[in-house]
C-alpha cells in the first residue's frame, strides 16, 4: 500500500517550508487546546461527578492516561524501525479526538449516576492514553528537529501562551454555557450539556488540530552511525547517561508529587467549598491567563540562562502554592477564602507555565540528536510513571482521611471572655495537599544535581526578575502621580524567611504588579487608538502632578515637558505608531496644566519641546510628531484664551528650538513641518 505523500519525511527543509510547519505547529496547538479546553480540567471532573464518580475514580481517571504511556516502549520500537513518525503521529492522533465521542454519548445509552457510566468513561479515557502514547512519542523528538536549539524556549513559549489563551476562551465558554444549560434544561437533562460541549470540542477544534499535524512537515531521522542497538539497549542507553538519569529521576518525582494534589483541586472546590462550575472554570481561567503573562518572561530567560534555573523556581512556587490550599478553609469558608483562590489559582499559573515550558526545552536539549526518540521517551515515561501512580494514592488518601483530622487551635482567656480558634485545622484534602508540599521539597534536591549546559544559578535568574520589575517601575517615571511606585522598598524582598518558594512568589508577584500598573497606564491611554481616550487619560495624571506642584506658574512648562515626553515613550511601547495618539496627548497636557495655573504660552512650548524630544528618545517620526502636535495646540487655541497664530508661533518656536539639540536630519524635519504650516497660512486655505 502507497503511502501518502504527506504522511513521507522530508529529505530537506528549506527555511521556508520550515517556517511554514512552524506556523501549523501553532495553529495545531491552538486547534488542540482550545478542544482540551472543552474537555479537561474543571469541565471534564464535572461530568465525571454527574456519571458518578467518586474519589477514587477520579483519581483513576486522573492515572488512565499517564498509565498508557507505558505503551511508549512498543512505540519507540515502531519509530525506530519505520524511522516515519509522521506515519505514526498522524493516525494516532485522529483515535484521540474521535474517542472523546462515544464519551460525550454515555449519558444517552446508560442512566446516570451509574456506576456502568464511569467504567465507561474510564474505558474510553485508556483508548485515548493509548493514542496519546503513540503521539507523544513520534511527536516530541520531531518537534525538537524543527525549533532551533538557540530559540527553542522563546518559539514554545510563544506556542504555549497562544495555545493557553485558547484553552482558556473555550473552558470560560464552556462554562457559562454549562450554567446557561442548567437554567434552561431539566435536572435530569443536565448533563447533556456536557455530552455537546465535548461533541464540539472533539469533531470542530480537535480534528482541525489533527489537519494542522498533517501540514507541519516532518525532518528525516538522522541515520545512526555503526550496527543499529538493540530496542532495550537502546532505551537503556538514557539510563546510561548519568546526567539524563539525574533528569529522568526528577521528572519522575516531580510529577508524582505534583498528581498526588492538582488533581484533587477541582473536586475540592466543587465538593468541599461548593463552589458553581463557572467560578472553578473562570479560575483556571485566571490560572491560564497567569501562564501567559509569564510565558513571555520565562521563555527568554531559559534561554538565557538555562531551563534548569527556570525549573527550579518554578516548582518551589509550585509547592508553595499546594501548601497554600490548606489554608483555604479553616475548618470551613472564610472571608479570605475566595482572595485566597485567586491568589493561588494566580500564582500556579506563573509556576506551570515555567514548569512546563523547561521540562520540554530541558528534556529536548539535552537528547543527542540521533538517539532523540529513545531518550525523550524514556522521559516522558517517567514522567508519566510518576503522574499515573500519584492520583489513584491521592484519592485513597484523601478518602481514608475524610473522616479524620488534625485540629491545632490558639486560645485566649481573660476574666470576661475566652476567645479561640484553630491555627492548624486539616482533614481529607488538607492532609493530601500537606504532604505533597513536604515531599516536593525533596524533588528538588535531584534538580540541583542536574548538569545543563550553559545553566545559572535560580538567584541569578530571580535577581534578573527583579531588575526587569525595576525597570518596569522605572518606566512610570514618565508618568506623572506615579512616580512614588519607582520608591517602592523592593530590596526588602531579600530578606524574606527562608520558606522554600516565599521568595519566588515575592518576586513574581512585585514583577507582575510593576508590569501590570505600566501597560495599564500605557494600554488604558493607548490602546484603543483613539485620540479622545489618549486625551482623557494624560489629562487626569497631568492634572494630578499639577496639584502636586508648589508653584505652577514657574513648572508648567516643566510639567507639561514631561508629560509629553512620556507620552511618545508610552506610544512607541504601545507598537500603534503615532498618528492621532500625540494629537490626543497633547491636547490632555494642554488643557490640565492650563487649568492648573501655568501660563499658556509655558504650556504650549513645554509640550511640544517634550514631544519633540520624547519621539527622538523613541525613534518615531519627527515630523509626524511635529505636525500633530501643532494641530492640538491650534485646536486648543480657544481653551486657552489665546489666537490660533499665538499658539501656533508659539509651537513653531518651541519646536525650532528642540530641533537644534538633535542631528541634522529631525532638524531638517522639523523645518520642513514648520515651513509648510507657515506656506499653509501664507496660501489660505482657499488655495
Amino acid at each position: 500500500m502507497a503511502i501518502p505523500g504527506f504522511l513521507q519525511p522530508s529529505t530537506d527543509l528549506t527555511d521556508e517550508v520550515r517556517q511554514r510547519g512552524l506556523k501549523a505547529l501553532t495553529f495545531q496547538a491552538i486547534a488542540a487546546s482550545g478542544a482540551d479546553g472543552l474537555m479537561s480540567g474543571g469541565f471534564l471532573a464535572a461530568f465525571a461527578l454527574l456519571l458518578g464518580a467518586s474519589n477514587f475514580h477520579i483519581g483513576i481517571l486522573t492515572a488512565l492516561p499517564f498509565i498508557m504511556q507505558t505503551i511508549q516502549i512498543a512505540a519507540v520500537i515502531v519509530v525506530e524501525r519505520l524511522r516515519m513518525r509522521k506515519l505514526i503521529a498522524v493516525p494516532s492522533y485522529f483515535t484521540v479526538y474521535v474517542s472523546w465521542v462515544p464519551i460525550a454519548l454515555i449519558p444517552f445509552v446508560v442512566e446516570i449516576p451509574d456506576t456502568r457510566a464511569v467504567i465507561l468513561l474510564l474505558f474510553f479515557t485508556g483508548i485515548r492514553g493509548v493514542g496519546t502514547a503513540l503521539v507523544n512519542t513520534s511527536w516530541t523528538s520531531w518537534l525538537r528537529e524543527m525549533a532551533s536549539a538557540g530559540a527553542m524556549g522563546d518559539f514554545f513559549a510563544r506556542r504555549l501562551r497562544v495555545a493557553t489563551i485558547a484553552a482558556a476562551t473555550t473552558s470560560l465558554a464552556a462554562a457559562f454555557y454549562i450554567d446557561w444549560w442548567k437554567g434552561v434544561a431539566a435536572e435530569e437533562n443536565v448533563i447533556f450539556g456536557y455530552s455537546y460541549a465535548i461533541l464540539f470540542g472533539s469533531l470542530a477544534l480537535g480534528l482541525s488540530a489533527v489537519v494542522m499535524m498533517t501540514r507541519i512537515p516532518e525532518p528525516r531521522m538522522a541515520a545512526l552511525d555503526g550496527v543499529r542497538p538493540s530496542i532495550m539497549r537502546t532505551l537503556a542507553a538514557p539510563l546510561r547517561d548519568v546526567n539524563y538519569r539525574q533528569l529522568v529521576s526528577f521528572l519522575g518525582l516531580w510529577n508524582f508529587v505534583a498528581h498526588l494534589a492538582a488533581p484533587f483541586f477541582t473536586v475540592y472546590m466543587l465538593t468541599k467549598l461548593e463552589l458553581s462550575l463557572s467560578i472553578v472554570v473562570g479560575l483556571g481561567v485566571l490560572s491560564q491567563v497567569a501562564s501567559v503573562l509569564f510565558l513571555r518572561v520565562w521563555g527568554p530567560l531559559a534561554d538565557r540562562y538555562g531551563s534548569k534555573a527556570v525549573l527550579s523556581i518554578c516548582s518551589s512556587l509550585y509547592f508553595l502554592v499546594i501548601l497554600g490550599w490548606t489554608f483555604t478553609t479553616l475548618p470551613d469558608v472564610h472571608r479570605l477564602t475566595m482572595p485566597l483562590l485567586f491568589f493561588l489559582h494566580f500564582l500556579i499559573g506563573i509556576a506551570s507555565a515555567g514548569i512546563n515550558l523547561a521540562s520540554t526545552t530541558i528534556r529536548m536539549k539535552m537528547a543527542p540528536q540521533a538517539q532523540a526518540t529513545a531518550f525523550l521517551t524514556v522521559s516522558s515515561l517517567a514522567a508519566n510513571l510518576g503522574a499515573a501512580i500519584s492520583p489513584l494514592l491521592g484519592g485513597a488518601f484523601v478518602d481514608f482521611f475524610s473522616v479524620r483530622h488534625l485540629e491545632v487551635g490558639v486560645e485566649w482567656v481573660d476574666p470576661e471572655r475566652v476567645v479561640s480558634f484553630p491555627a492548624v485545622f486539616l482533614t481529607g484534602y488538607d492532609f493530601l495537599f500537606t504532604v505533597a508540599f513536604v515531599l516536593g521539597l525533596f524533588t528538588l534536591g535531584t534538580l540541583a544535581r542536574i548538569k545543563e549546559e550553559g545553566e545559572a544559578e535560580s538567584e541569578v535568574v530571580l535577581e534578573e526578575l527583579m531588575s526587569q520589575t525595576r525597570e518596569n517601575l522605572r518606566a512610570l517615571n514618565f508618568v506623572p502621580g506615579l512616580s512614588f511606585v519607582t520608591r517602592l522598598p523592593l530590596a526588602g524582598l531579600r530578606y524574606l524567611p527562608p520558606i522554600p518558594g516565599l521568595n519566588v512568589a515575592a518576586n513574581v508577584t512585585a514583577y507582575q504588579i510593576a508590569s501590570s500598573i505600566r501597560y495599564t497606564v500605557e494600554g488604558i491611554a493607548f490602546g484603543a487608538g483613539t485620540a479622545r481616550q489618549a486625551q482623557a487619560r494624560v489629562n487626569q495624571a497631568v492634572a494630578r502632578a499639577s496639584r502636586e506642584s508648589r508653584d505652577i506658574s514657574r513648572q508648567g512648562a516643566a510639567i507639561a515637558f514631561g508629560a509629553t515626553q512620556g507620552s511618545m515613550r508610552a506610544i512607541a511601547q504601545s507598537g500603534l505608531g503615532a498618528g492621532r495618539l500625540v494629537k490626543g496627548s497633547v491636547r490632555g497636557t494642554l488643557t490640565a496644566v492650563s487649568r492648573a495655573g501655568a501660563h499658556p504660552r509655558d504650556a504650549v512650548r513645554g509640550a511640544v519641546h517634550g514631544a519633540i524630544h520624547g519621539a527622538s528618545d523613541v525613534d518615531l517620526e519627527i515630523g509626524a510628531v511635529v505636525a500633530q502636535s501643532i494641530d492640538a495646540v491650534r485646536d486648543s487655541a480657544a481653551e486657552l484664551g489665546l489666537s490660533e497664530e499665538e499658539v501656533v508661533q508659539y509651537a513653531a518656536e518651541a519646536a525650532i528650538e528642540a530641533a537644534e539639540e538633535l542631528a541634522q536630519e529631525p532638524q531638517e524635519q522639523v523645518k520642513e513641518v514648520i515651513l509648510d504650516e507657515l506656506m499653509d497660512k501664507v496660501d489660505g486655505p482657499d488655495e
